[in-house]
């Protein structure tokens, strides 16, 4: 557990540190005020036990009161500044572990679904940060149960020290026992809630093929199946916590129990020995008290286990990443052009473990023009364009925009960096809406969130669904509801469509951007595009070789290679 808690420690950046110093302080001071207050509570009891005039014990109780006052104000104290750590940290790594999944390369990206990459960003960083604090407060309530442990052995000596003895090694029989087992729990909860939200997501997403599917019920199953294992694995989890505390206090209760009837048996208790044992059971309550919290402690931690080791896992690719950004630093500024044309030189790619996609293939783009791709289903089109936009790195090749090589960084003066998106607008063949309106959705990732209103109107038009929008409640303020569920497939497209001419670009790169339009829609879709992108260049990968046909230069991906058929 310290492992893992040095660990997480170092990738707080300086103002988390900084705000992790005084909640370690005031943990670390907090088991001396606590054994204090219970010192001050022996005398007064002794008094109580040996005097009758109650008088005498005003100035203690008041002093008692005073100080349960600045316990309490401690613990406000502690509980403030434990939040404000949580939720700054868990903020603080949740945009870092943003960054990484926005920034990570397509293999990657690929790997995960959108309810793990949740877990991920929101989830794994949360409890990873309440991790640091869990440990923070095992040691002091180690610390404390240590302390109680000195002041028992004081007061009571060896009968004292044996209780205090009885209690360590049954909790550490307790914790030794279970931990594999609640490790297991913390894995299995992480991998039932990735399971649920999953099902979850998949009813909302398919919503109409659900209605109207018999197998409907299936899905139903499969999420009463995913929901009951999650409730199980908790149940299991919440009995085995509880079932260790109960065991430990129940062995400790009936210890003292026997131990008391044996005393009373033997009719060795007296008013002087009464005193001591009373304050003897006080202390070793506290000191049950404070075991029974490591107890659970320790049980969170290890709960927590799995969530940590992804957040680990994310972290060091998140640094690398960093790292690799930091080699950059410096690096020539290139303004990247399409003047003159783009040039892909022997590309070969395969993705890890499979075959050439494409092999030492060649192809050219002009500028100004319009490019058709076209080819088998599984040819590679779709990854030709990953490759020609950056998202994946071939085995070998070349790609030049004019004179810069996106394949190795570099112009013919040498390393620099070049921002590709400044000079591309690219429309996947999954669309994606967000549940906003449809302003935002042309606008998108613009600096300004309002964007300019009569370039999104022209935008619209351009994509032939202006007449739509204005028959809709709130004209380009409608809200369209997430992935644009409460509009047509078509119009879906042609809002994709109006977000990709709303960006400034040299080159409109479509995937499939137009499959869900009629054959007039598309035509004039792609003439109102031709008119807008005038001295622009236009590539795209379609099945339809009525559109194809409308573009200068065909090329069809055959045999690994590119070969021009127009």
């Amino acid at each position: 557990m310290l492992k893992t808690f040095f660990c997480l420690t170092r990738y707080l950046d300086k103002k988390g540190k900084k705000s992790l110093y005084p909640l370690v302080l005031l943990n670390i001071s907090y088991p001396f005020i606590d054994i204090f207050i219970i010192s001050i509570i022996i005398p007064i009891i002794n008094n109580t036990v040996q005097q009758s005039d109650p008088t005498a014990l005003s100035l203690p109780v008041i002093l008692l009161g005073i100080a349960f006052l600045i316990k309490g104000v401690y613990s406000l104290l502690i509980h403030k500044i434990s939040c404000n750590f949580l939720r700054n940290t868990t903020h603080v790594w949740s945009v870092k572990i943003y960054e990484l999944y926005t920034k990570e390369n397509l293999l990657d990206h690929n790997q995960k679904s959108a309810i793990q990459a949740m877990t991920g960003i929101m989830g794994d960083t949360e409890i990873s940060a309440a991790f640091i604090i869990t440990t923070i407060g095992l040691f002091t309530h180690s610390l404390t149960s240590i302390g109680y442990f000195f002041v028992i052995a004081y007061i009571s000596k060896w009968s004292g020290m044996a209780g205090c003895v009885l209690i360590v090694v049954l909790t550490t029989l307790l914790i030794l026992h279970n931990r594999k087992r609640i490790e297991e729990y913390g894995r299995k909860k992480r991998e039932s809630g990735i399971k649920i939200n999953s099902q979850i997501s998949t009813a909302y997403g398919s919503y109409k093929e659900m209605r109207i599917d018999y197998r409907m019920k299936n899905l139903l199953t499969k999420f009463q199946h995913a929901s009951k294992i999650h409730a199980q694995i908790q149940k299991d989890y919440d009995f085995t916590n509880s079932f260790i505390s109960i065991i430990l206090q129940s062995v400790i209760l009936s210890a003292l129990c026997f131990l008391l009837a044996a005393m009373l048996a033997t009719g060795i208790i007296h008013q002087d020995f009464l005193s001591k044992f009373v304050a003897y059971v006080l202390f070793l309550m506290r000191m049950l008290a404070e075991a029974n919290t490591v107890i659970t402690s320790l049980n969170d931690l290890y709960f927590r286990k799995k969530y940590c080791e992804m957040f680990q896992s994310n972290m060091s690719r998140y640094l690398i990443m960093k790292k690799e950004e930091q080699k950059t630093i410096g690096l020539r500024e290139k303004n990247i052009t399409l003047n003159k044309s783009l040039r892909v030189n022997n590309l070969t790619f395969s993705y890890p473990g499979g075959e050439n996609i494409l092999e030492d293939a060649s192809i050219e783009i002009l500028p100004g023009g319009s490019t058709a791709i076209v080819g088998l289903s599984g040819a590679g089109k779709t990854t030709f364009l990953d490759l020609l936009l950056g998202l994946l790195k071939p085995q070998s090749g070349h790609i030049w925009y004019d004179d810069y090589d996106i394949v190795e960084g570099k112009d013919t003066s040498g390393k620099c960096q070049a921002d590709l998106g400044r000079i591309v607008s690219y429309i996947p063949q999954t669309i994606y809406l967000n549940g906003e309106t449809i302003r935002n959705n042309v606008v998108f990732m613009a600096d300004q969130e309002e964007g300019d209103e009569s370039r999104i109107i022209e935008c619209l038009k351009y994509c032939q669904i202006w007449n739509d929008i204005q028959k809709m409640p709130n004209g380009i303020d409608t809200l369209i509801g997430e992935n644009g569920i409460s509009i047509s497939g078509g119009q879906r497209q042609r809002i994709a469509l109006a977000r990709a001419l709303y960006k400034n670009y040299e080159i409109l790169v479509m995937d499939e951007a137009t499959a869900a339009l009629d054959f007039e829609t598309e035509s004039a879709v792609m003439d109102s595009i031709r008119q807008n992108g005038q001295n622009k260049t236009l590539l795209l990968v379609t099945h339809h070789m009525s559109l194809a046909n409308e573009c200068e230069f065909i090329y069809k991906i055959e045999n690994k290679k590119f070969v021009r058929i127009k």
